[in-house]
């Protein structure tokens, strides 16, 4: 069975089962990541469920491994499981990934997570630093060997891939305000929008050269930035 929309999900079983695998324990269960983001395929990719807890002690999820299965085959997946006392210890470590959830997420069971989080601006500005070195690393990597049983545009779909989320951190740190969708962050760095590759390779590798410097200046730019 396919699930081809958040209404449809909604639809199923699935928030009956949540309730019945996780009793009172359950806050909320709620959509987030690359299932909320334009472009997602159902066919594809999974719709990804995290959950909020009073308890994520092991023996707590246990109940969700029967779900496996059919969560399989409905291309559905569970994603975290957070609790007050993670989030609490944890929002200078990952204020990037917690700014996403709070600003892109679809409530099946309970309330809306993270309602009116703000990221440390520091912890932010570390992270994404961070992230793009990473990010840096992988693309000059992706660069030598980005030919090797592999067609043209694929060094630009994963460096999207990985580059995108980012840039939403950097774009809340420079405006404080989340980017509504992927078009607000093509319109301040246009190198990132993925456009068919020229057949001639070397227009390829020239594109694929200008992708890392235009990283690189970001990045030195975070490195900069004063928050």
């Amino acid at each position: 069975m396919k699930i081809l929309s958040i209404k449809e999900l909604k639809d199923t079983m699935w928030p009956e089962w949540l309730k019945d695998a996780l009793g009172d324990n359950i806050v909320s269960a709620f959509l987030h990541g690359d299932c909320l983001m334009e472009g997602f395929d159902p066919f594809r990719e999974p719709w990804l469920i995290s959950f909020w807890l009073r308890d994520n002690s092991p023996e707590k999820l246990q109940p969700l491994q029967d779900l496996l299965r059919t969560a399989e085959k409905h291309k559905v997946k569970f994603g975290y499981y957070f609790t007050n006392e993670f989030f609490e210890t944890a929002t200078d470590v990952f204020p990037l990934e917690f700014l996403h959830i709070a600003n892109r997420n679809e409530p099946i069971i309970g309330e809306k997570p993270l309602q009116g989080f703000v990221p440390d601006r520091k912890a932010l500005r570390l992270q994404c630093e961070r992230e793009l070195r990473g990010a840096l690393v992988h693309l000059y990597g992706n660069y030598v060997y980005r030919m090797r049983g592999r067609t043209s545009i694929d060094f630009f779909l994963e460096a999207e891939r990985r580059l995108l989320p980012i840039l939403y951190g950097v774009r809340y740190l420079e405006t404080g305000v989340y980017p509504e969708n992927r078009d607000s962050v093509y319109e301040v760095y246009p190198f990132l929008k993925i456009v068919p590759p020229g057949e001639r390779e070397e227009s390829v590798s020239k594109r694929a050269e200008n992708y890392i410097k235009e990283v690189d200046k970001i990045l030195q730019y975070i490195d900069k930035m004063e928050v």
